[in-house]
């Protein structure tokens, strides 16, 4: 998989913004730790994830600009394991949307709402994950056997 290098500029914004969401997860890490009231604490602790992912995809950036080749994850991530992985999301998918049909408070429903949609996230990626670990396999597959029969 190939990725255009950023050029210096952009990847000082980048890498300062991976710090700016670090330092804030980590505040507010406290504050939600602090926190008494149940649902504040837990929509606190949602945004500390969200933006502690933030600083990961940030940190993505800046390893593959370093880096521009992914290597060949086949193996180390087991596909096997990754498609176990996806019909675990499928079932959580199936069962958070029977919950969210019972439920009918709004509030709590709009609760239960955002949990499937990240499910549906979850199984995209997931799923996308899978796709990309085949075709990076195909793809070895073709170059070892290029390489054993002598045809580039």
């Amino acid at each position: 998989m190939s990725w255009e290098k950023f050029d210096e500029k952009t990847l000082n914004m980048i890498k300062q913004q991976k710090e700016f969401e670090e330092q804030t997860a980590k505040k507010l890490t406290s504050l939600s730790e602090s926190a008494e009231n149940p649902l504040i604490k837990a929509l606190l602790h949602s945004i500390v994830l969200d933006t502690t992912k933030h600083a990961e995809a940030y940190k993505m950036l800046i390893d593959l600009n370093s880096s521009a080749l992914v290597g060949n994850e086949s193996e180390a991530l087991g596909k096997e394991e990754i498609a176990t992985h996806l019909k675990n999301e499928a079932l959580m998918l199936k069962q958070a949307k029977e919950i969210s049909q019972v439920i009918e408070d709004k509030n709590i429903k709009q609760v239960v709402l955002n949990i499937l949609e990240d499910e549906q996230k979850h199984h995209r990626i997931l799923r996308q994950i899978l796709t990309m670990l085949e075709k990076e396999s195909k793809e070895w597959d073709a170059y070892l056997y290029d390489l054993i029969t002598g045809f580039p």
